[in-house]
């Protein structure tokens, strides 16, 4: 994947986000969660990726206004977008495995063979960032974005979902959702050799999240139409190819 996944972070008050209590999530305060379906959505999604990215120094400031990574391109991947009065405000991708296989396993070849050989079905989750603006936080679209994510995985009929975490979030992952970590800290070589940790979570297994997530990830439903996967269309792939961003060492990004 692309990024290492840094959200949740903490609310204005300091405490982590807690799982929605409702039945089902499509807009909470007026934001729309969706697969994106347009080039428009798959547009601002790039875009505040890259604007997001090189702001914390995992993206060369004077890249491309969009940031779209090789794997964007692949059927296999489809875009979710967090809208506020039609405006991108958040986005994460989830690449099933298929005939590209999925990008860690640059990093990670032998444990994703390994889940391969168990004849598990996997996919990972790339390329998350919100922008946290107004009256929402980080982490309450985390939970929108990511929730319908995991609808969408279970789907699919997904096993379990990877990503490469940074190593000072692993922990929540672990406690929160209850990932596993599969692999040592490595330099991932997609966020300019910043150091990542890879894990594993049940995209079906209720018990493994916290009380607290259990309700966001698991209760109510989504339509077949709001769940379907729409891949880039053959046009958008020729438009956004000329926006491909390479990988590239991002070591002179902070000063002192």
């Amino acid at each position: 994947m692309d990024q290492i996944l840094r959200f949740p972070d903490p609310d204005s008050s300091g405490r982590t986000a807690r799982g929605s209590s409702g039945p089902r999530i499509l807009s909470i305060d007026r934001i729309d969660y969706r697969t994106a379906r347009s080039r428009a959505d798959l547009a601002g999604a790039f875009r505040l990726l890259q604007q997001r990215y090189a702001a914390v120094g995992l993206s060369c400031q004077d890249a491309p206004d969009m940031r779209v990574l090789p794997y964007h391109l692949w059927d296999q991947t489809q875009v979710f977008v967090a809208l506020k009065r039609g405006e991108v405000i958040g986005s994460v991708s989830l690449v099933r495995d298929g005939k590209h296989g999925i990008p860690m396993e640059s990093t990670y070849a032998s444990a994703v063979a390994a889940l391969r050989g168990q004849g598990l079905r996997v996919g990972e989750v790339g390329s998350l960032t919100v922008e946290s603006s107004g009256a929402e936080s980080s982490g309450e679209l985390f939970r929108g974005l990511t929730r319908l994510m995991l609808f969408q995985a279970r789907y699919l009929g997904l096993d379990n979902v990877l990503a490469v975490v940074h190593p000072r979030h692993a922990k929540f992952y672990q406690l929160a959702m209850g990932f596993e970590r599969i692999g040592g800290v490595s330099q991932y070589d997609q966020v300019g050799g910043q150091p990542g940790i890879a894990i594993l979570g049940s995209v079906n297994d209720r018990l493994s999240y916290g009380p607290r997530w259990r309700s966001n990830y698991f209760d109510g439903t989504y339509t077949d139409a709001e769940l379907k996967p729409r891949p880039m269309s053959a046009a958008d792939r020729d438009f956004f190819r000329h926006y491909l961003t390479q990988n590239e060492p991002i070591r002179r990004r902070r000063a002192g």
